[in-house]
């Protein structure tokens, strides 16, 4: 009897307590797919959203799955913007799904952690959303009018995507900014993002350099790809095409073009009695796309091409250090080496005033591997 009366309770708390207490329906919901942050010339925030126009689950005729709402609104803060947005329509906007978020330039050279600050707070903030600086104003780059094949958020997504397979950029979401931003001895960096007026379709120029939270400078497309080797990123689809001669008076015949295969480095970073210096060592396999001079079907020719790679890859290096140390940026992570192994000069040292003087020498070693079937 009792075991029975156990079993009785039982099946009518499980039918009273059963539910979902946190549900959220999607009908009463406005999914935000992109998010664009840009500061006005009064200095207040002007957020940007896009999201699907029949997001709310309610049939709209002649609309497509695909077509995107854009929404802009201003506030003193991120949050006051939302909430100013939330009148705006019907439902409450949902930034979880959100895919990639837009940083205008002006903003972005001011500090994006106190815009960042809210997401970070919120138990359903989009973490892995993707994040890219504009050239420009983001709500201009939230605004560009794409096919009914594509939302303007997977126009984007798949751009920093591809970006990043083919070696020309590196991304961040806003939970791996986070820890980065709030590092003494590295700095972060993001995708840099333009517009091309004339087809009005988004492009990636390289990568935007920040001091803390602030940008302060920018990498173009091959600058960009010489970064990605130096900090060891995932090097093996960046192509590169260098200039190597200048005896040819065919313009093509000077150039070689080269994918990287492999790469191995090495960074050495000494203090001694206060004075910092680091060397960084790379090995780098690469393979031979296009050289029209030579068909390479001699070791020595092989061995000199190597050579003149070798010259190109040390000066781009050269520069891109330059501009990395002129922007006060340490995306190599120099600092942490300094703390980690030489703690009592870290201790000594204001890194920030010392780090764009300190002396960094890039030494490349090429080999290459493959240089073609013709021979």
């Amino acid at each position: 009897m009792i075991h029975r009366l156990t079993f009785i309770w039982a099946a009518i708390l499980a039918i009273i307590l059963a539910g979902c207490w946190d549900q959220r329906l999607l009908k009463d919901h406005s999914l935000v797919l992109a998010i664009g942050y840009d500061k006005g010339n009064d200095e207040k925030l002007i957020k940007t959203v896009t999201l699907p126009k029949n997001n709310s689950g309610v049939s709209q005729q002649n609309t497509t799955s695909n077509e995107s709402k854009v929404l802009s609104t201003t506030g003193d803060t991120v949050k006051d913007a939302e909430n100013k947005m939330d009148q705006s329509i019907s439902e409450k906007f949902d930034r979880s799904k959100t895919k990639v978020i837009l940083l205008g330039e002006r903003m972005a050279s001011q500090g994006i952690f106190s815009t960042l600050d809210s997401i970070y707070r919120d138990l359903r903030g989009p973490l892995i959303a993707k994040m890219a600086v504009f050239d420009g104003k983001a709500k201009d780059a939230l605004s560009v009018k794409t096919d009914d094949s594509m939302l303007v958020s997977d126009v984007y997504s798949e751009l920093l995507d591809s970006a990043e397979e083919q070696g020309i950029t590196k991304n961040e979401n806003v939970q791996t900014a986070c820890p980065i931003i709030l590092s003494k001895g590295k700095d972060l960096v993001l995708p840099y993002i333009s517009l091309q007026r004339e087809k009005n379709v988004p492009k990636v120029e390289g990568l935007a350099l920040f001091n803390g939270d602030r940008v302060t400078g920018k990498l173009n497309i091959k600058e960009t790809s010489m970064f990605l080797i130096l900090s060891d990123q995932n090097t093996k689809g960046i192509i590169l095409n260098l200039k190597v001669r200048n005896d040819q008076k065919k313009h093509d015949k000077n150039f070689v073009n080269i994918a990287v295969r492999h790469n191995k480095r090495k960074v050495k970073v000494n203090a001694n009695k206060g004075h910092i210096d680091a060397k960084v060592n790379v090995h780098l396999e690469v393979e031979v796309d296009e050289y029209p001079i030579d068909h390479l079907n001699k070791e020595k020719e092989v061995k000199a091409l190597a050579k003149r790679i070798e010259n190109r890859l040390n000066k781009l290096a050269k520069k891109t250090l330059a501009k990395i140390q002129e922007a006060n940026n340490d995306s190599l992570g120099l600092g942490e080496r300094v703390k980690a192994y030489h703690h009592s000069t870290w201790e000594k040292t204001d890194w920030k005033e010392v780090y764009p003087e300190i002396p960094i020498e890039a030494r490349f070693n090429v080999e290459i591997v493959r240089h073609g079937i013709i021979n």
